[in-house]
């Protein structure tokens, strides 16, 4: 019980000293795939937007306390295609992924510090045509559906932002 209630306080200790993220979601209507296999589509879009926002979240806690990352989504092609099957009473729908569907969002993203000067800004196309390379991927995508999503933006965000997160790093310098 006691490692129970101490989790807690890490984390809240750990939140103290980093960046934070501001996340919108511009037209989401307009995305090229952003629509559930099965299930209500606006249910799987703030359920999809709510995870997003909690990845870039963990993500901007990698960063300098002061610092703070705000990103607007303007599009998302999920990994996969929506397909339709067919049963012997109904359609239905499932998610077929293949090599050539690869996970791709368009960001612009602003980073700025404690006194609100900008950092790094831009506007970004992000993907990974390699995302099916990871042996184990299959598995870990059964527990997070949006794994492929989730480790392509990592690998973005860890390469673009490599100096803010070396500083933040114990050792790091300024």
């Amino acid at each position: 019980m006691l490692v129970t209630s101490l989790i807690p306080l890490s984390l809240i200790a750990t939140s103290v000293l980093a960046g934070e993220a501001k996340v919108t979601f511009k037209d989401v209507e307009k995305y090229t795939d952003f629509s559930p296999a099965t299930g209500i589509e606006s249910r799987f879009q703030e359920k999809t937007k709510e995870d997003f926002t909690e990845k870039f979240k963990e993500l901007a806690s990698l960063l300098p306390k002061g610092q703070t990352f705000d990103v607007t989504v303007t599009d998302v092609d999920l990994t996969g295609r929506v397909e339709p099957t067919y049963g012997q009473s109904a359609t239905s729908y499932i998610r077929v992924v293949r090599p050539i569907d690869f996970p791709r969002m368009n960001l612009t993203y602003k980073l700025t510090d404690a006194q609100g000067q900008v950092i790094k800004e831009d506007s970004v196309v992000v993907k990974d045509m390699g995302f099916d390379m990871d042996s184990m991927a299959s598995i870990k995508r059964q527990r997070n559906i949006n794994y492929y999503e989730h480790k392509m933006l990592e690998d973005w965000f860890k390469q673009t932002f490599s100096e803010q997160i070396k500083v933040n790093q114990p050792g790091g310098s300024a």
